[in-house]
């Protein structure tokens, strides 16, 4: 802007500049990042801020603190450096020291309050402790409120703290009231773990444990009960396993076997570097890998236990069979900052790092980082040999120990071959069930380490073992889960890892042998047109016949039922509210990226799970099948004649579909057929006279198209008839059988229409020579009699009969006989 003298209006351009913001201080905050959605980048000199979004434990201080009731307030650090001095003091951890800034006061006191006095003492200043706040109800109940997951906005399940000051024989009840979970396995009889100075043994124990709905949150309530005069009780969610303990074991790990060799693996977050063991025998020229990993979830902490069962068979002596075949490389703790700290799911950035194995943010998310290096250097190295990926996790709402693993279709040779780990394990104990492991990747675990090992790499066993918080059941009892059975099972991980290899190794060998020759004798058969008339066989089952993994194959196959309805027992661990905002996000963003034209250049594919397979069987039953054969008649009669009533018919967008959760996909279809199923019938009601089709004509149909089984149901790999996995191999079956019908009846009406040709032309229907005899002629017309009767007799008794009267009153076109070919149509409209 120029004034009258020509000169630049400085003061007016001035006030157009809007003032610089204050710096506060040297740290650096993820409150923005949280608000706003980005990240920018850290200087890992500066320190790491940690906020807790506290308001419901902020307003109880201010309540409480008025009615002289607040008797504790727990540690809430202000940034990593201040939490490692706090706990590093007690459990000599190392972690990375940076410039110490000056911290501000965050709270009226520390610990119990000096202004008020409480016989009984709490205390959660210490690794892995996460007490905030406590609240003096009456003199033997208190409400205690969990400190939240640092950098986020919720996650309370964990909890863990101390008590004394208790009287021999006293009874004090305690409410954890700011749980963020709905359901719990407390609601099936778990219970509190409690370690007690007299015993100094973790055990689960309390009374009168309720967990219900308490305001917005949800509370658990337990009475504890002391046995001894100044008792010291811990109390926790699950057995603690630190980040310092694990270093102890490390140490002694090392000094007691040689084939290990301990390496830095990276630097966390948080500044403390995790090991990784490496366990080998001589070279690993032309050996597998396996590599594993735990605690990528603070709060889970059996799995660490589990994990250290894994490494304690690992570092014996039945180890080395596994060692001559193997290279095992085992990060045992994947989030030591959450552990640290007292987190239940995150990290110091607030976030699960169990999702964020598909972003490539190597500041925010070190540790995720570097394991997606050590894959992919490991795959580089050892390529198809990179046999196993497992992840170690706890569950709160599932019994017993499963498994999670990648989904293949049943005639596919990787199906059984990913089953073979958990089946042996539940063979050899009871702590893990096979019926509740679950085989497929849903959307919201696409993110996952297992989710995107097992899409980059192809990994056929990348699973995820999960160990229940509190029970395990067997057939007649239900047991609680301690550190020594996690040990246990973590031993019999070791011990069935052997097993697969040499399980998968020999049925490599006999797979690829007799694949080759069955392929072989598939070309011979294709000179020969053999393989147009042959019927779909499973290949494995054919390569492992008469071998000693025949009986395991059939006994994998025909656990896809029953395992099916075992995982309906109850929801995944990670399905909670922050799990399903997550899950809404991931959606939306696939909505947006979907692309806006029509136009498909790729087929779409379903996977039909168990559980609408066996709807689709009910629905595909031998009297239903007949009914859709003539359902496929009158529809196709419908666009031909025009002399149907016209209706609406449901239509399925297939994109549209695949882009939702498994479980609305599993609704759509299931609402699709069910719908499109009915409303045919319909049409048959309308049109259909049931006097047309007696009884025995039915049964002729029913014998002609029967029941398929299961098996049936899954379909080749290979194959791409139709849209929708699992209807080939019935429909083409079922399709031969008509085009052989149509065939004939088509020869029969050719003949038919001759004889109608020859009476328009006024010549006798048995015209006999004149060179014949009276008599001669007279026996031809007895005879003609006699086959005019003989098929009035066996109209009844020859479906193909009646079928030839039924098409002449009403034409029938070609897709009666073509049920698959329609049902393609139908789904691509």
């Amino acid at each position: 802007m120029l004034n009258q003298d020509g000169d630049l209006n400085i003061q007016s351009f001035h006030n157009q500049i809007p003032k610089a913001l204050n710096i506060t201080d040297e740290s650096f905050s993820l409150e923005n990042d949280m608000l706003f959605g980005w990240t920018p980048k850290m200087d890992q000199s500066k320190l790491l801020t940690l906020n807790f979004n506290t308001q419901l434990n902020d307003q109880i201080v201010l309540e409480a603190s008025q009615n002289n009731k607040l008797i504790y307030i727990g540690f809430r650090p202000q940034d990593s450096i201040q939490m490692h001095k706090q706990y590093s003091a007690l459990s000599s951890y190392p972690f990375k020291r940076t410039i110490a800034i000056q911290n501000k006061p965050q709270s009226p006191f520390l610990g119990m309050n000096p202004n008020c006095f409480s016989r009984i003492k709490f205390n959660s200043i210490f690794e892995s402790g996460n007490l905030d706040i406590v609240v003096q109800v009456s003199e033997f109940e208190f409400d205690l409120y969990m400190r939240v997951d640092g950098n986020t906005q919720g996650h309370t399940s964990w909890y863990n703290f101390e008590l004394s000051g208790m009287k021999k024989g006293e009874k004090i009840q305690l409410n954890i009231c700011n749980f963020t979970k709905s359901h719990r396995l407390y609601e099936r009889g778990m219970k509190p773990y409690i370690w007690r100075s007299t015993t100094q043994e973790w055990l689960q124990g309390g009374d009168n444990i309720s967990y219900q709905q308490f305001q917005n949150n949800n509370c658990l309530s337990f009475c504890i009960e002391c046995n001894k005069e100044n008792e010291l009780l811990k109390i926790a969610y699950c057995i603690p396993y630190t980040f310092s303990q694990l270093l102890e074991y490390c140490d002694n790990l090392e000094r007691r076997c040689n084939n290990v060799k301990r390496k830095v693996f990276c630097e966390s977050l948080g500044g403390v570097q995790l090991p990784i063991l490496i366990f080998n025998n001589g070279k690993s020229f032309s050996k597998k890998c396996l590599i594993l990993q735990a605690r990528i979830h603070p709060g889970e902490s059996n799995g660490s236990w589990v994990m250290q069962g894994l490494l304690d068979f690992l570092s014996s002596q039945s180890a080395l069979k596994l060692f001559e075949k193997c290279v095992v490389k085992v990060v045992p703790m994947m989030n030591p900052d959450g552990v640290i700290l007292g987190n239940y799911r995150t990290g110091l950035a607030g976030k699960d790092l169990n999702r964020k194995f598909k972003q490539t943010d190597g500041i925010l998310f070190p540790t995720v980082q570097a394991m997606k290096r050590l894959v992919k250097d490991q795959y580089k190295k050892y390529g198809s040999n990179l046999t196993a990926f497992i992840d170690l996790h706890g569950h709160s709402i599932k019994k017993n120990a499963f498994l999670y693993g990648p989904e293949y279709t049943l005639w596919n040779y990787n199906y059984y071959k990913c089953r073979i780990l958990p089946k042996l394990l539940s063979q050899k104990t009871d702590m893990f069930r096979f019926y509740s492991s679950l085989f497929k990747i849903s959307l919201n675990k696409r993110s996952t380490a297992r989710g995107v090992f097992s899409q980059l790499y192809d990994i056929v066993n990348c699973f995820t073992i999960e160990t229940s918080i509190g029970k395990y059941y067997n057939q007649t009892q239900t047991f609680d889960f301690t550190s020594k059975h996690w040990l246990n099972m973590g031993w019999i991980i070791g011990e069935t890892l052997i097993d697969m290899i040499d399980i998968q190794n020999e049925m490599d060998q006999i797979y690829s042998t007799k694949s080759d020759e069955l392929s072989r004798s598939n070309r011979l058969m294709k000179n020969l047109q053999f393989l147009k008339k042959k019927s779909i066989i499973d290949s494995c089952q054919i390569s492992f016949q008469n071998t000693k993994f025949s009986k395991l194959l059939e006994e994998l196959k025909n656990d896809a039922d029953k395992m099916n309805q075992s995982c309906s027992e109850c929801n995944s661990d990670s399905l909670n509210d922050d799990e399903k905002e997550e899950e809404l996000i991931e959606n939306q963003s696939v909505e947006i990226m979907k692309p806006k034209s029509k136009s498909n250049t790729s087929k779409q594919f379903i996977t039909l799970q168990s559980s609408q397979k066996s709807k689709l069987e009910s629905k595909c039953s031998p009297k239903t099948f007949s009914k859709q054969t003539k359902m496929y008649s009158v529809e196709s009669y419908q666009n031909k004649t025009q002399q149907l009533c016209q209706s609406p018919t449901p239509q399925i967008n297939l994109k549209d579909i695949l882009s939702r959760s498994q479980s609305k996909q599993q609704n759509e279809i299931t609402k699709y057929i069910t719908n499109y199923i009915n409303q045919q019938f319909d049409y048959i009601d309308l049109l259909e006279n049931p006097s047309n089709l007696n009884q025995s004509m039915q049964q002729q149909i029913q014998a002609l198209m029967p029941r398929p089984s299961t098996s049936q149901l899954e379909g080749l790999d290979d194959e791409r008839f139709t849209p929708i996995q699992g209807l080939n191999s019935c429909n083409q079956s079922v399709s031969k059988r008509h085009t052989r019908l149509h065939s004939y009846l088509t020869v029969n009406k050719q003949k038919k229409n001759k004889n109608t040709n020859r009476s328009t032309t006024k010549s006798p229907p048995f015209e006999i020579p004149k060179n014949r005899g009276n008599t001669h002629r007279n026996n031809t017309q007895t005879n003609s009699t006699a086959i005019n009767s003989k098929l009035q007799m066996n109209i009844s008794q020859e479906p193909n009969k009646i079928f030839d009267s039924f098409k002449s009153s009403r034409y029938v076109p070609p897709s009666f006989y073509s049920v698959r070919r329609h049902m393609i149509k139908r789904l691509k409209s």
